[in-house]
């Protein structure tokens, strides 16, 4: 694809890209299914669109997180099917070819020794929310012992600050009643109204 930087300028300058299912459903389907191209960079690149448009796509419109979401199953099958076609090459030809798989492997879906942690978390939730969230994706085996851990002190500071700003608000309405109830004495009677 030819690169022309004052095109791709105009058009953001210009008329930012608008979503449009029927363009943008097949073109993510298609990118995600070719094994060289299969990442999100490529289409964005492709659809003149920045990272931070293409997340709020998917948040936004349904089918185009349905078609993301498929392509990426997509990506993954051509890269396992790549891993087994690399099962036939000798010892001389493999050493780069396998590299640059686990490569793909490690980028694109967090497959090797440090791989990306994936949460499925509500961000609209509170961390105690969080805290069982956690637990229940780690009960579906989804972490290390190691990656659990760091998780759970993490989400434990959350937790603690959470607990800290409730109680303050908890404190503030007590303050605001107690004023209240001040304000309210009958000077004859020391009962509150």
């Amino acid at each position: 694809m030819p690169f022309d930087s004052v095109e791709i300028y105009k058009t953001l300058k210009g008329k930012l890209t608008k979503y449009d299912e029927s363009v943008h459903c097949p073109l993510i389907l298609r990118i995600m299914n070719d094994y060289r191209r299969g990442t999100i960079a490529h289409f964005c690149a492709e659809a003149k669109i920045g990272e931070t448009k293409f997340y709020s796509w998917v948040r936004e419109y349904p089918v185009f997180a349905d078609c993301y979401s498929h392509g990426k199953s997509l990506a993954r099958v051509n890269w396992e099917s790549e891993g087994v076609a690399l099962k036939s090459l000798d010892y001389k030809e493999l050493g780069c070819a396998y590299e640059y798989w686990r490569m793909i492997g490690w980028s694109r879906f967090g497959v090797g020794k440090n791989s990306r942690i994936r949460l499925h978390l509500d961000p609209n939730k509170n961390p105690a929310e969080h805290y069982a969230m956690l637990l229940q994706q780690a009960s579906e085996g989804d972490f290390t012992a190691g990656e659990i851990k760091q998780l759970m002190e993490a989400i434990n500071v959350g937790l603690n600050a959470y607990q800290v700003f409730e109680l303050q608000k908890q404190i503030d309405d007590l303050k605001s009643d107690l004023e209240k109830m001040e304000s309210n004495k009958n000077v004859k009677n020391l009962h509150t109204n």
